[in-house]
């Protein structure tokens, strides 16, 4: 993989994305901002992983324009939106992006296999993409709400990893504190 050009690819695409979806844009972007601290903090240097902070949410570009609907999501629209990840994961695979992909697949999964696939064994990078992905929905506001507080987002974000061997508790204190500092960057 050439990473100077899937960089190049997706800077391309963000900027594409802040003309001509900025909801979106804003949360891909936020998303793999949140997603590279963590990485960071953690030192993955797996250049994927990075890229797959980004990539997590593409599949939302297939699934309409739910997520701006006023209002929540009824059963069946949230079933379509369950499906970004197959969608963002078929892209990525066909780019060659296979590890990307999976990170990307695995993102809504939880330790306690509650997640959108039911699944219990997957890379801790898509924990690290899945915290980074609810923190970003939390703090931004929807239409049927304002942005949760910082310990609202924290709490919501973090609930599924403190009962779990998933995440030791040195990781899961490093995260908060980048949660906080991204926090107050807002």
């Amino acid at each position: 993989m050439d990473f100077e050009y899937e960089k190049k690819f997706l800077d391309d695409f963000v900027a594409m994305l802040k003309l001509y979806k900025p909801f979106l844009y804003q949360k891909i972007n936020e998303t793999g901002i949140i997603a590279s601290l963590i990485g960071k903090e953690f030192g993955i240097e797996e250049p994927e992983y990075y890229l797959a902070g980004y990539y997590a949410n593409l599949g939302l570009l297939g699934v309409g324009n739910y997520l701006q609907k006023p209002g929540h999501l009824n059963e069946q629209e949230k079933e379509v939106v369950k499906r970004h990840p197959v969608l963002s994961h078929e892209y990525l695979e066909k780019r060659g992006l296979v590890k990307c992909a999976d990170f990307v697949y695995y993102h809504h999964e939880l330790p306690d296999g509650s997640g959108y696939y039911k699944e219990t064994n997957f890379p801790k990078e898509a924990s690290f993409i899945n915290i980074a992905d609810v923190f970003q929905g939390c703090v931004s506001p929807r239409s049927y709400r304002p942005p949760f507080t910082f310990r609202e987002a924290l709490e919501t974000t973090m609930k599924p990893y403190k009962n779990y061997i998933f995440l030791q508790k040195e990781e899961v204190d490093a995260i908060e504190k980048i949660l906080k500092a991204y926090y107050e960057t807002l």
